[in-house]
């Protein structure tokens, strides 16, 4: 077991040690986030869309505030597991802002959407989202537990980040944390080249049903999605949505990705296997996603966690070469 005291540092030129205040990883995520920033800067000018950054400056106020606590632990307290936590969650907050503010500001789409494509492919498989709807109104309790299963999965992400680090399980949560950033960023590009809001978009449930059901994600959200793909938006302050991509579905990623993460951990892989067991349904219809988008982002998530062990992987083992002193990895 590696010991929750660690300390790295470089030797400079001048023969001083400096402290290495982020690991690769957390650099990684960081210098990806102020990216985004300067691209949403100069899309936001080109555009000019009216940003309301002030909506954002709680989680921004958050973000900095756990990265300075874990600065403290890392460097003063020498709390490994502490500082791991805190600056993967910092960091996917952070990261979060400029990833939604991209999304929202590459509307229009110049491309037709693929919703009907994606409909005929459901039905290849047996699956329609109205036929989904109906069954599960049959079940109002059922329906109103999968409604907030279906509002929980962010948290699910971020307690395997948590899980993860109190754990002082490196490898792990920062493959995770980097395979979720690649993941979101695959997903936007996907849909940036094949636009698609997904079956609520495409479909129009009856009135009794939609009562009952009550779908997060429904008819009058998904033409709302399809207008802002015609039109754009001016104003991002006026919006009032809380996504805008069909395929992939990133909520399937942020699930599968939380599981695969916490996989060796025997408790909490089975908790979240039960999570996910009533995710996917819930996903489906309250999410107003086709059955493919759910596919698609399965592929994404086993693609993103390869991809994410190998960066990690690769920086890990550069960092010997350069002169740090790092902590053992648990397997």
């Amino acid at each position: 077991m590696p010991s929750d005291g660690f300390f790295h540092s470089k030797l400079t030129p001048s023969g001083h040690f400096s402290t290495m205040v982020l690991l690769p990883a957390e650099r990684t995520i960081l210098t990806v986030a102020l990216a985004l920033v300067a691209v949403c800067m100069f899309l936001a000018w080109d555009k000019n869309v009216t940003l309301a950054l002030d909506s954002y400056g709680f989680s921004v106020g958050l973000a900095v505030v756990m990265i300075a606590i874990g600065q403290f632990y890392r460097r003063v307290r020498k709390a490994e597991r502490i500082a791991l936590s805190t600056h993967v969650l910092a960091l996917f907050v952070f990261y979060s802002v400029p990833a939604a503010l991209f999304n929202l500001l590459l509307l229009p789409r110049p491309f037709a959407p693929i919703d009907a494509t994606l409909v005929r492919m459901d039905a290849w498989l047996g699956y329609s989202w109205p036929d989904a709807c109906a069954w599960i109104s049959r079940y109002p309790r059922l329906s109103d537990i999968l409604r907030q299963v279906y509002t929980l999965t962010l948290a699910q992400i971020l307690f395997a980040f948590l899980f993860l680090g109190m754990a002082n399980d490196r490898r792990r949560l920062h493959a995770a944390a980097l395979a979720t950033v690649f993941g979101s960023l695959a997903t936007i590009f996907c849909w940036a080249l094949f636009p698609s809001s997904g079956a609520s978009a495409y479909w129009t449930l009856a009135p009794e049903i939609d009562r009952i059901v009550r779908p997060v994600v429904n008819s009058a959200y998904g033409s709302e999605l399809n207008r802002l793909l015609v039109e754009g938006v001016t104003d991002i302050s006026e919006l009032q949505v809380t996504g805008l991509v069909g395929f992939p579905s990133f909520h399937t990623v942020m699930a599968l990705m939380s599981l695969i993460a916490i996989w060796p951990y025997r408790l909490a892989r089975l908790a979240l296997i039960l999570v996910n067991t009533a995710l996917l349904p819930a996903i489906l219809i309250h999410g107003g996603h086709n059955l493919m988008d759910v596919l698609g982002g399965t592929v994404i998530t086993v693609i993103s966690w390869w991809l994410g062990l190998r960066v990690f992987e690769a920086q890990d083992r550069r960092l010997p070469r350069l002169g740090y002193a790092v902590p053992a990895i648990e397997t």
